[in-house]
């Protein structure tokens, strides 16, 4: 009788798990044990894999970022024959709905994350990395909103950026006020307060 086929290690299932310890517990909270006995691999295997603690990180980030970030942000620009309200609307709902899913940790991993830059417990290159990429997001909420009062409809007294810190702000919050047990319905009356104080033109 032949053996069985090895079971083989899904790199890209592997990364999703991985993600998702973090999400939970942070960076500082997650140890290297925690990881390999989710991932069910010994730490050589993981650091042939992922590299370390922090490269494992880095790339867990990325990850969520680009499955999870990214298509929230083309809410923003698309469609444009609905007005920018109704639009960053439709982000934030979608934002409410990744961190308060029962399918996943509550809160965002990102903002969770950011909470942690620049403590001791968080590798000095990982504490910049999260700052470019929030530089990043403020970037293109600026434009986003640049778009708008270009096609005037928002007040040319408005500031773009402002306006995207202002944004950033409320979603920080939304992140914290989730991982402290607010229901969606809570938090969707905050995002209605939000969307009814940006400086809409009445043109």
């Amino acid at each position: 009788m032949s053996a069985g086929r090895k079971r083989t290690f899904d790199k890209s299932d592997a990364l999703d798990k991985a993600m998702r310890v973090f999400w939970e517990h942070g960076y500082a909270g997650t140890s290297v044990s925690d990881l390999t006995e989710v991932l069910g691999i010994n730490k050589p295997s993981l650091y042939s894999a992922f590299g370390n603690k922090e490269q494992l990180f880095a790339t867990a980030l990325e990850h969520y970022m680009s499955h999870y970030g990214a298509p929230l942000l083309e809410r923003l620009t698309q469609p444009t024959d609905i007005p920018f309200a109704d639009r960053v609307r439709a982000y934030m709902l979608g934002i409410i709905d990744l961190i308060n899913s029962d399918d996943s940790p509550k809160g965002c991993l990102f903002v969770k994350s950011c909470c942690e830059a620049g403590s001791s417990a968080m590798p000095d290159d990982v504490s910049l990395s999260l700052q470019e990429m929030r530089q990043v997001n403020a970037q293109l909420l600026t434009k986003a909103v640049q778009a708008e009062q270009k096609r005037g409809l928002l007040l040319q007294a408005a500031k773009p950026r402002d306006i995207a810190e202002y944004l950033l702000s409320v979603l920080y919050g939304l992140s914290v006020l989730a991982r402290q047990g607010k229901s969606r319905k809570e938090l969707v009356r905050i995002v209605n307060v939000a969307i009814t104080a940006l400086p809409m033109s009445q043109a």
